[in-house]
């Protein structure tokens, strides 16, 4: 056996996300929750599923159940996979919530046990963490079990019990917390069918283009959802784009007589818009490798980070070695600022040489 100093260099695609150039001043973007010298009224969370040593398939969803409370309200819930953080569900409410049930996801892409941690947080205070560790093994062809939902009439899950996501493809939506159900994709106050609770599994027969609103059937009903407050399962690239509200048109206006003075016309405002910037944060793996006969096979993980002040919409992320076929890293449903998320993939090198 020889050993080969492989220098493995990697392409990642990122595909229908807006990308910026990175703040170059160095900085933690996930810096580890510290709990506050008083240990008053810091909120508590619990984990009702999976439970600790569970196995799932690789390059499955595994979905969370956590719930958080504080009488002071909890703002956020974070699920970290190994140490990274890959899933956060906000309050809709800026004070936050007494109670705040949340439905985090995670998709493993390689074998082997996976550090699970939940916290949550009012503010900069974080409760203590709960930690749990999956086994992740080859596929078995099972369904996908979630945690707090039961199935529903029409082709939509919703309430308490348990439901699953078929490995059918089929495009669906996953609420992440309680999220209001409208006839419209509008946050107005009379347009609200009724709330849907967390972890509803939905069908999605439509959605506006920048996938910021999704249009979904629960029990028969269509309505509309805030991407922001769902999780994408399934294949949705051939879901159909309708078109958002129409505009009211502006009256028509008598036009005043001409005058001598001509009035000054003031700039235009232009509405302030937040980019994503999705950057590759860290690549993890062996550089150096030993041939076991004919070719050797590592797993590779690489995090991306969203370092823009705004939220990430769907995008894939690929990786090719020597400039060849782009592989399938993993499709991501959405990344807010300031979240990252882990994607694995394992590579095979059939020979000596750098690469």
């Amino acid at each position: 056996m020889r050993l080969y100093a492989i220098a493995i260099l990697f392409l990642i695609s990122l595909v229908a996300c807006n990308l910026g150039t990175p703040d170059p001043t160095p900085q933690r973007l996930f810096p580890t929750p510290t709990l506050p010298t008083s240990q008053t009224n810091l909120p508590t969370v619990t984990v009702n599923s999976p439970q600790n040593g569970a196995e799932f398939p690789v390059n499955q969803p595994i979905f969370v159940s956590a719930t958080a409370n504080s009488n002071q309200g909890v703002t956020r819930v974070q699920l970290f996979a190994n140490g990274v953080p890959v899933k956060t569900v906000s309050s809709v409410s800026a004070a936050g919530d007494t109670t705040l049930n949340a439905a985090l996801d995670y998709t493993p892409r390689a074998l082997g046990l996976v550090n699970l941690r939940v916290l949550a947080f009012r503010g900069a205070d974080a409760s203590a963490p709960v930690d749990l560790q999956v086994n992740i093994v080859n596929q078995t062809g099972q369904p996908t079990a979630l945690p707090t939902a039961n199935t529903g009439g029409g082709g939509g899950n919703s309430g308490s019990g348990n439901v699953y996501i078929p490995p059918d493809g089929v495009c669906r939506v996953l609420t992440n917390n309680a999220v209001n159900f409208r006839s419209a994709p509008t946050t107005a106050v009379n347009n609200i069918l009724n709330t849907l609770s967390v972890s509803t599994l939905a069908p999605v027969v439509a959605r506006l283009g920048d996938n910021s609103w999704w249009k979904v059937s629960v029990n028969g009903q269509v309505g509309w959802v805030f991407g922001n407050l769902v999780t994408i399962t399934g294949n949705c690239f051939s879901i159909p784009i309708e078109a958002g509200l129409t505009p009211t048109p502006a009256p028509s206006l008598t036009p005043l007589p001409p005058t001598n003075t001509p009035i000054p016309v003031g700039p235009t405002a232009t509405p302030m818009t937040f980019k994503p910037d999705l950057v590759v944060a860290n690549i993890f793996g062996n550089t150096s490798l030993v041939l076991s006969g004919s070719s050797v096979t590592e797993t590779y993980s690489v995090t991306i980070s969203n370092v823009g002040l705004g939220n990430a919409t769907q995008f894939t992320a690929t990786i090719s070695v020597n400039g060849g076929a782009a592989l399938d890293l993993g499709t991501v449903s959405g990344l807010d600022k300031s979240q990252s998320v882990v994607l694995q993939r394992a590579l095979t090198f059939n020979g000596p040489g750098t690469n």
